[in-house]
């Protein structure tokens, strides 16, 4: 038998308390989009055997499986696509989940994506990726609870939103060649040396969601949203700016994300910790157009890689048989 996994990308769009005075930190705002992608394939085997993309990675996030699971490491993986790592698109817990998943189901281990993104390590501060890999979508997740100013590793971030995101809007998707974003005991270090955000600025935010964000995705209002969203990343970017050298990680994607507003891009942003950034057009034709005015940016400056993506809204795609 084998298991195919392809799995959803996804964009962070921001966090939204990052004070915590309330018992609950962190909280966030994402989307699922369609590409790049995570498809790999597994079977068990006689041995632990990987090929493909990623070799070492998923031979760690495999034998992290099998010992949570108390399972023998017998299985073969071929990862035919992976996302690219450290760039703000969530690929260590879109790997992270497709080896999880395609290894329970040929183990027959019944468990939540919740729970395996929790015995895979994932979700230490969001739960965005999680929500986005099971099920699409745009996402806002609630933060964790604290306890004497401390959080849990252990528990994971409640989704309290859900809805499908517009899929005539068009993300056109910049990762410029620069230094990539912050990851592991880099990223530790950066959260521990920020101080509180004031509680004035997580009030906008929170303002700013409800009231603006998720209403006019509701009603299918791109300006509104995008204006909402761009607002939001201008206050968690220039709270992150003691971390990362300004609002945005690079002057690459302080120019880029400016070209795009004189563009006329309905909102903007960096994703996580960058060096992503993207723009939200109406549809295609708009991005098409952006899309190759940030190629030609590029091109002159950093280079890079630019794309067009829609939303995800289904989440991953898991095919299990004989043949695939």
């Amino acid at each position: 038998m084998k298991v195919y996994v392809k799995t959803p990308a996804r964009l962070h769009l921001g966090l939204i308390d990052l004070n915590g005075n309330l018992g609950r930190i962190f909280g966030g705002l994402g989307v699922g989009i369609n590409r790049p992608n995570v498809i790999l394939e597994a079977q068990q085997f006689e041995t632990l055997a990987v090929t493909g993309e990623e070799i070492g990675q998923v031979k760690s996030l495999a034998k992290r499986f099998f010992d949570a699971y108390n399972i023998k490491a017998k299985a073969n993986i071929h990862v035919k696509q992976a996302i690219p790592e450290h760039v703000g698109l969530g690929s260590g817990t879109q790997l992270a989940l497709a080896v999880a998943t395609a290894l329970a189901k040929l183990f027959n281990v019944k468990a939540s994506a919740q729970e395996l993104a929790l015995a895979m390590g994932r979700a230490r501060r969001s739960g965005i990726g999680t929500a986005v890999f099971e099920k699409g979508g745009f996402v806002v997740d609630g933060g964790k609870a604290t306890k004497d100013g401390a959080y849990s590793s252990e528990s994971f971030p409640p989704v309290i939103f859900r809805q499908p995101f517009p899929e005539d809007w068009t993300f056109v998707v910049a990762i410029p060649n620069v230094k990539k974003g912050l990851s592991k005991d880099e990223e530790i270090a950066a959260f521990k040396q920020l101080s509180p955000m004031p509680a004035e600025d997580v009030g906008r935010i929170s303002r700013l969601t409800i009231m603006k964000l998720v209403p006019s995705l509701a009603e299918h209002d791109i300006k509104n949203f995008g204006d909402a969203l761009t607002q939001i990343q201008i206050i968690v970017g220039t709270y992150f700016a003691q971390a990362q050298g300004g609002t945005y990680s690079s002057l690459a994607a302080t120019e880029g994300i400016r070209l795009m507003q004189k563009l006329g891009v309905h909102g903007v942003g960096q994703s996580s910790w960058g060096p992503t950034f993207y723009g939200l057009c109406q549809n295609k034709k708009e991005a098409k157009e952006t899309q190759s005015k940030i190629e030609a940016f590029l091109r002159k400056g950093v280079g890079g890689q630019v794309f067009t993506a829609k939303a995800n809204n289904k989440g991953v795609n898991i095919k299990v048989g004989a043949k695939i």
